[in-house]
């Protein structure tokens, strides 16, 4: 029995042993439960207007249980977030310019001081951005290499090419060999290969990728690399990469060559200091073969890999001369009937604006081959628009004929032609198919139609109410009660106001021309024109299925309506040039309502807080439904005639110590003969209202606390708007505008030091010392000298997060003394801090922050840091700061 009880006591010591040991595992005493980390939609898709796609939207939602930072990948300036980072879960806003062709990735992360315990990406989509083919790929393979005996890259044999323009790939190079030394490129950006890259050696150097082969219309494309820079001063590396120091050109033959710009990341400023280079570019002539050189104009100190060249949205044009010999490619024959055929061509090393004419030759054929034609007695017909492919309709043909044809492109010296094809003059069948078996037909990936297809259906959405993505028609089958009915058509050339809600149509989709695939899970046909659409008959009635929330997204596309929809506050359903989301939610349960930007009858028009029924096009994303209101009688259950204020500008107001005035404008709708009023302000604040605008005015603060208050708009017979007025604190001596730092905060006087450095920062044209705290990857600390004063004083200081991040500033006092009140602050990403050498800067009253000291000795000093800890070992928080004054 003694001996049981002893096993027992044995096992039970080792249970807490191990309990004990898990536990401690554990950075915070708070984290009882297992971590986790959900992100959703995982891909946000963006139209060219800056607006959320069709069945997409502009915010992704975060669901975890620890903190969390969130890090747009590659210097994707174009993208914005309503927030960087944060608590627990949350709702992140996406905003993005017009104009911008491109894609980006939003990488979320959760961490603690071990490193990164779970992340998530969220790609975001913009502007008409086809899915990228890759043309040529190489990663320089993973072969051992000979250390003692480097191979130079012609007689290097473990090349990894791959992509559609590979195959016929060489190398050849001055100087540059295949090694694995240096820092490994490991996780220094997505897709780093390692161990194998190119090196470039002794000058001169250079290494060029010789014939990737184009097709004609490969004209708009995208070169990526990742590239390393490292020179050895004494001890001291220098990682600093100069993109003039590394030359990209492309070449038609190898010989003549047109240089080319890329931008790179920040890559070399964090260990392990690869950046990766992007050349966004189009091609004025596609050659059939393309050369790219890289030259390193700096001696054994670059390294190369992972090349890549796709196609992209295109960028700066690249003229590559009249390299190769120009040729001409016969295109074949589409759209053929029993009387008419569309025939083309493309030209390659041919400037199309050079040639005077371009079309085809076609001739009836029917004994013999084509090398027997004689092409005199041939019917030359020239493509009404000059460009590069063209296409010319030929009518007048004989049914059940053959014909061949060939295309040809006129210069000033001589006419050029391509290859003889051949076709038979015959009316191609057309195949009537339900829209249900269309939409069955999709997949995730754009295909072309099988064959000749035409579908029939209603047009359920109202191209009058403009909420529709760009050049979207709605479709669905006529008296449709059940989901899987409906698509949308696209085609953003087509004015889509022409067809109207209740039109019948009949839509034709031409076998290798037309495309279907489920976009994001949106049924979508493309690649027709309005010459596909037939209009059947008029004013048919369109009823819109009556479905539960979670039935939403089955119905995608369809007309639908929810009832019991409620919102708690009320609002403006479109206001200015932006789209909106709305939250609206059914018992409990919230989803999406998107009004799109270009949807004008929508401008202005409020809605009430209310319960009613909603109508609108079915829209999903990530099997999330959403709601697309098709006109204003969709939610006339919330309309309002309520007077509103709409918006206000700015929506708080901030003044320095030295006071001033500021102007707010107010926005309303409804106002009629209500009137707007306005709170009383005191002491150093007043406000008056002078035609529909707010007037606040501010008298200088002396005393050393901020000056606070709120001020309330309000609209008779409507709501009220609260605008927070600050007015910052004199304090005895205001440091604002002081850039220079008192001597115990100089980098050199530090006593300890963790990811912390010596930032020069040009501010209004002088150089001084920052400090830069925190890396790519890790947080950063910096604790002063002695600051030799005692008592109580203010700490003060400007503070600036890293571009496109925030970080928050931690301080505490050591020695003698402590920090009264908040410990900590939150800075706002800046544009001029990032990449290396000096950051020239523009602070703002925003950047300047304000510590309250206690109990000071000569002997304290301050420890400043980007974590909680103080220890530099927490995730990524960088930043810079500067002027850094006792008072």
């Amino acid at each position: 029995m003694r001996n049981l009880n002893f096993l027992k006591l044995f096992y039970g010591l080792m249970l807490v042993m191990v309990s004990t040991a898990f536990v401690s595992c554990v950075d915070d005493n708070d984290d009882t439960e297992a971590p986790y980390l959900e992100v959703s939609p995982t891909t946000l898709i963006f139209g060219l207007d800056g607006q959320p796609a069709s069945g997409s939207q502009a915010s992704f939602d975060i669901s975890t249980n620890r903190s969390w930072k969130a890090t747009v990948k590659d210097d994707k300036s174009w993208v914005t977030l309503s927030k960087y980072e944060g608590e627990g879960s949350a709702t992140i806003q996406v905003s993005i310019p017009e104009n911008i062709n491109d894609e980006a990735s939003v990488v979320i992360e959760i961490s603690n001081k071990v490193g990164v315990l779970m992340s998530e990406t969220v790609k975001i989509t913009s502007g008409s951005v086809e899915p990228s083919v890759v043309i040529y790929n190489d990663n320089v393979g993973t072969i051992e290499v000979d250390k003692n005996n480097w191979p130079y890259v012609d007689k290097y044999e473990g090349w990894n090419k791959t992509g559609i323009g590979s195959e016929s790939v060489t190398y050849t190079g001055e100087n540059a060999s295949v090694r694995n030394s240096g820092l490994a490129n490991t996780d220094a950006y997505a897709g780093a290969s390692g161990p194998n890259i190119v090196f470039f050696g002794k000058t001169p150097t250079s290494f060029n990728v010789n014939k990737i082969t184009l097709s004609s219309g490969q004209k708009n494309l995208q070169l990526t690399f990742g590239a390393s820079r490292s020179v050895n001063n004494n001890g001291t590396y220098d990682n600093t990469f100069d993109v003039s120091k590394f030359e990209v050109a492309l070449s038609a033959d190898g010989t003549t060559w047109a240089p080319i710009t890329y931008t790179k990341n920040n890559g070399d400023a964090d260990y392990p200091y690869w950046v990766f280079a992007t050349a966004n570019f189009t091609l004025k002539q596609v050659p059939e073969n393309l050369y790219i050189r890289f030259t390193a104009l700096d001696a054994s100190a670059i390294r190369l890999d992972d090349i890549t060249l796709a196609t992209g949205a295109g960028g700066t044009e690249i003229d590559l001369g009249a390299a190769g010999e120009p040729k001409v490619t016969t295109t074949d024959a589409k759209t053929i009937t029993g009387t008419s055929a569309t025939l083309g061509g493309s030209a390659f090393n041919l400037d199309i604006a050079e040639a005077t004419e371009v079309g085809v030759q076609y001739i009836e054929f029917s004994t013999g081959t084509v090398t027997d034609i004689d092409w005199t007695k041939a019917t030359k017909t020239a493509a009404s628009v000059k460009e590069n492919p063209w296409t010319v309709a030929v009518t007048n043909l004989t049914k059940d004929n053959q014909y061949a044809f060939r295309a040809y492109a006129t210069t000033a010296s001589n006419t050029i032609y391509g290859e003889p094809k051949t076709f038979v003059a015959m009316e191609s069948t057309t195949t009537p198919i339900s829209i249900a078996d269309l939409v069955t037909k999709m997949t995730g990936t754009a295909t072309e139609v099988d064959e000749n297809y035409v579908i029939q259906g209603v047009i359920c959405g109202d191209p009058a109410g403009k909420n529709y993505s760009y050049g979207t028609l709605y479709l669905m089958t006529k008296g449709a009660t059940t989901a899987g009915n409906a698509l949308s058509l696209y085609n953003n050339q087509i004015d889509v106001t022409q067809y109207a809600l209740g039109q019948e149509i009949k839509v034709t989709l031409q076998k290798d021309v037309a495309k279907i695939y489920k976009r994001y899970d949106v049924p979508q046909v493309e690649g027709f024109s309005a010459d596909n659409i037939e209009v059947i008959s008029e004013n048919n009635t369109v009823t819109p299925v009556k479905v539960t929330l979670s039935q939403l997204a089955a119905f995608v596309c369809m007309p639908v309506t929810v009832e019991n929809v409620n919102i708690a506050t009320a609002g403006v359903w479109k206001d200015g040039e932006a789209g909106k989301n709305h939250t609206f939610n059914v018992a409990g349960t919230s989803f999406t309502v998107n009004i799109n930007k270009n949807a004008s009858p929508f401008e202005n028009q409020p809605y009430a807080a209310a319960t009613a029924s909603m109508t609108g096009i079915a829209s999903i994303y990530q099997s999330a439904g959403q709601l697309m209101p098709r006109n204003l009688e969709d939610v006339s259950g919330f309309a309002s005639n309520k007077p509103m204020i709409v918006s206000v500008d700015p929506s708080s107001v901030s003044f320095s110590s030295t006071g001033g005035s500021q102007t707010i404008e107010v926005t309303t709708v409804n106002q009629g003969s209500n009137t707007l009023s306005i709170s009383q302000l005191n002491g150093i604040l007043s406000a008056k209202l002078e035609n529909g605008k707010v007037i606040v005015t501010s008298n200088a603060n002396e005393s050393s606390d901020d000056v606070k208050q709120n001020l309330t708009i309000s609209i008779t017979n409507g709501n009220s708007v609260t605008v927070p007025i600050k007015v910052s604190a004199k304090g005895g001596n205001d440091t604002k505008g002081t850039f220079t730092s008192m001597t115990p905060f100089l980098f050199a006087q530090g006593s300890d030091k963790v990811n912390a450095y010596s930032q020069d920062l040009s501010i209004n044209e002088t150089t001084i010392e920052g400090l830069k705290l925190g890396t790519g990857k890790e947080s950063g600390t910096f604790t002063t000298g002695a600051l030799g004063v005692s008592g109580n004083k203010k700490l003060s200081f400007y503070a600036s997060a890293w571009n496109k991040e925030t970080m928050t500033v931690y301080i505490k006092v050591n020695g003698g003394g402590s920090v009264s009140g908040d410990d900590n602050i939150t800075a706002e990403p800046n544009t001029g801090v990032a990449g290396t050498g000096t950051f020239t800067v523009t602070f703002t009253d925003s950047d300047y922050y304000t510590f309250n000291l206690t109990g000071l000795t000569p002997e304290s000093t301050i420890t400043i840091a980007t974590d909680a800890n103080f220890d530099g070992n927490g995730a990524k928080a960088r930043g810079i700061m500067c002027g850094f004054q006792l008072y």
